[in-house]
C-alpha cells in the first residue's frame, strides 16, 4: 500500500509540475514517500524511477532542492534515491544514474556564508569554478557535505559525516573532515 501511495503522489506531483512549474521536468515512475520541496526558477530535471523519502523515525526530515538563480540548474539521473537530501545550486549540480544520497547537503557556492554583511554572491564565483558533478552509482552517507568545485567519480562512496571539498576519483571510498581516501587495511 505504501508503494502504491508513493507512486500516486509521484504521478500527481509530476502532473502538477507539468501544468504549473515549467522549469521542473520529472521522468516516469517518481515515488514520493515523504514530502519534498522544490524552490527557485532555475531548471530542475529529475530522471526516471527516482525515489524520494525521509529518514526513518524522523518525520521532519525531507528532501529539498533549490535553484538560487534563474540560470542555476540541478540535473539528477535515473534511479536516484534521495533520503532527506538538501541540494542548493547557484550555478550547476549534475548527478548521474543510480545515486544514493542520505541526509546530506550538496551546495555549489559560498553564498551560504554566515557573515551577516554578505548580501550577494562573491563576484569571483562562476559556473566553471563552482559546478558540482557526481557520477553514476555514487553513495553519499548521512550528514555529509559536498562543496563547490567537486567532481565525484563513478562508483565512489562518501562515508557518513564527511566534508567533501576536493574531487574524488572513481571507485574510491572517502571519509573525514576534510574527506580523504580511505584505504583498506593491508
Amino acid at each position: 500500500m505504501r508503494d502504491i501511495l508513493a507512486r500516486f503522489r509521484g504521478a500527481l506531483f509530476t502532473a502538477l509540475c507539468r501544468l504549473f512549474r515549467k522549469n521542473i521536468r520529472i521522468g516516469k515512475g517518481l515515488r514520493l514517500y515523504r514530502r519534498w520541496r522544490l524552490y527557485g526558477k532555475g531548471p530542475i530535471r529529475i530522471g526516471d524511477n527516482c525515489r524520494v523519502d525521509g529518514i526513518l523515525g524522523d518525520t521532519r526530515q525531507y528532501t529539498c532542492i533549490d535553484t538560487g538563480a534563474p540560470s542555476a540548474s540541478v540535473d539528477i539521473g535515473d534511479n536516484a534515491r534521495l533520503y532527506a537530501a538538501k541540494i542548493w545550486s547557484q550555478f550547476s549540480i549534475r548527478m548521474g544514474n543510480d545515486v544514493f544520497i542520505e541526509e546530506s547537503s550538496i551546495v555549489d557556492t559560498d553564498f551560504h556564508s554566515i557573515d551577516r554583511q554578505r548580501t550577494t554572491p562573491d563576484p569571483h564565483e562562476t559556473l566553471d569554478k563552482n559546478r558540482i558533478v557526481i557520477g553514476d552509482r555514487v553513495c553519499i552517507g548521512s550528514r555529509s557535505i559536498v562543496t563547490k568545485r567537486v567532481t565525484i567519480g563513478d562508483d565512489a562512496m562518501v562515508a557518513p559525516g564527511s566534508i567533501v571539498a576536493r574531487s574524488v576519483p572513481a571507485g574510491c571510498v572517502v571519509g573525514g573532515n576534510p574527506a580523504k581516501i580511505i584505504e583498506p587495511d593491508a
